[in-house]
């Protein structure tokens, strides 16, 4: 495993994420290995949006620690566990979601 992919699924943390937009351009990019999201409206569909380039098998993990469900979309032209291009997948309010980069900015997704 090379350092680089070490970092991203198992150091980095953003333990202060604030979701934000309702579209897949304007949702907040995660950039750690590990985010916490702590802040989303009720109102708006806040988003956040996976990071483009990363490489197979390489983790991410996403908790929404916030009392509504958040959505999580692909990089542009990507996918979430099998689904339509540039879809989001919503986590739950009080949830957890893990990823692992499928390359070509398709994602896998724990269920």
């Amino acid at each position: 495993m090379s350092f680089t992919a070490y970092e991203r699924s198992i150091g980095g943390v953003n333990a202060a994420v604030a979701a934000a937009g309702n579209s897949q351009a304007t949702a907040t990019e995660l950039t750690a290995g590990r985010n916490v999201i702590t802040s989303a409206t009720g109102t708006s569909a806040d988003g956040v949006r996976l990071p483009a380039g990363w490489g197979v098998g390489e983790i991410m993990y996403i908790a929404n620690n916030t009392a509504v469900n958040v959505d999580m979309f692909p990089p542009t032209d990507g996918a979430i566990g099998g689904g339509s291009d540039n879809a989001a997948v919503a986590i739950t309010a009080n949830k957890m979601a893990v990823v692992m980069s499928l390359g070509n900015d398709d994602w896998a997704i724990a269920v």
